[in-house]
């Protein structure tokens, strides 16, 4: 396997880097972004703050005189923005009054406060709203509120001053360069899938995974993508349906439903996974889908799922 680029040129003035923090979910680690190449630039996403030398690499984009005067935050998880209190303490990265983005919600709870604690204290902690812009010499970063893997999850715009740059997308955990997403509330999700397709992006800056950019028979792979991330929930749920129309296992044949726990939905619908956490990952997007499809009134649960019966006739 290929040592992953810590370090990567995306355009002038926008450079990806690579936060060394390896995993199931985090792929080759999480994508943090730096614009600028003056004397203030701007961060979007830090870390997990537990890699020295990923603040090492930020010094080494830097160099001696530059500073980090803002940092956006994607959204609340910590391998997004556990890298904030260490950077606020490092005036070699950051300016003294350098400011904090993060959409806040009611929810936030403990788990960011902790993680921000530094930025609160210290009253550097702000608000993003949608449609918000950040700008960056010649970049503007406009926030678009992509709520469903989380409540807080923000992704950018970021276009240049000429017409004819390229419509980035810096799209966070919403849309992976490799694979598929966690998802908290599929519905939101899946809106905000449909919010990014109506920007029509031609490049996207994932929180995870190589950057998707470039084109296949005069269509964008970013469009390519963010199609092909809809048509997957898609077939996800229709999968969920036909494994409901049949009788479950070990259990005599019914009437057309069966009652199916959500393991054995997902052995049927995720038969080549192995490794347990990634088994309670697919049993939570069955858990999703079902929780969908029972809010439009095609399945119903006790404690097992079922179809509906108007609605298994119907399908």
């Amino acid at each position: 396997m290929n040592k992953p680029t810590q370090i990567q040129q995306i355009a002038k003035g926008v450079v990806c880097v690579l936060g060394l923090n390896p995993g199931p979910f985090t792929l080759e680690g999480t994508n943090t972004y730096l614009f600028g190449e003056g004397k203030q630039r701007l961060l979007v996403d830090t870390g997990d703050g537990k890699q020295p030398k990923y603040f090492d690499l930020l010094r080494q984009c830097l160099g001696s005189d530059s500073r980090i005067s803002q940092i956006l935050l994607t959204h609340w998880h910590a391998d997004h923005i556990g890298g904030i209190d260490n950077l606020l303490a490092m005036n070699d990265i950051v300016t003294a009054e350098c400011s904090v983005f993060k959409h806040q919600t009611p929810i936030d709870g403990d788990d960011v406060s902790s993680q921000l604690s530094l930025a609160i204290s210290q009253n550097q902690l702000h608000d993003i709203a949608d449609r918000q812009v950040f700008a960056c010499e010649n970049w503007n970063l406009q926030a678009v509120y992509t709520p469903g893997h989380t409540d807080d999850h923000m992704s950018f715009l970021v276009t240049g001053e000429s017409k004819d740059e390229q419509r980035l997308l810096l799209t966070g955990d919403l849309v992976l360069g490799r694979g598929t997403t966690i998802v908290d509330k599929l519905t939101l999700y899946m809106d905000s899938l449909k919010r990014i397709q109506g920007i029509q992006p031609t490049m996207l800056l994932p929180g995870h995974g190589p950057v998707i950019s470039g084109r296949t028979d005069g269509v964008y792979n970013a469009m390519r993508v963010i199609d092909g991330y809809i048509e997957h929930r898609n077939m996800r749920e229709r999968q969920i349906i036909a494994v409901l129309k049949t009788p479950p296992p070990n259990k005599p044949p019914l009437p057309r439903n069966g009652d199916w726990k959500i393991e054995e939905i997902t052995s049927v619908v995720y038969p080549d996974i192995s490794d347990p956490q990634i088994i309670r990952a697919a049993q939570n997007n069955v858990r999703l889908h079902l929780e969908k499809l029972e809010a439009e009134g095609i399945v119903e649960h006790r404690d097992l799922w079922r179809l509906k019966e108007k609605s298994a006739d119907l399908i």
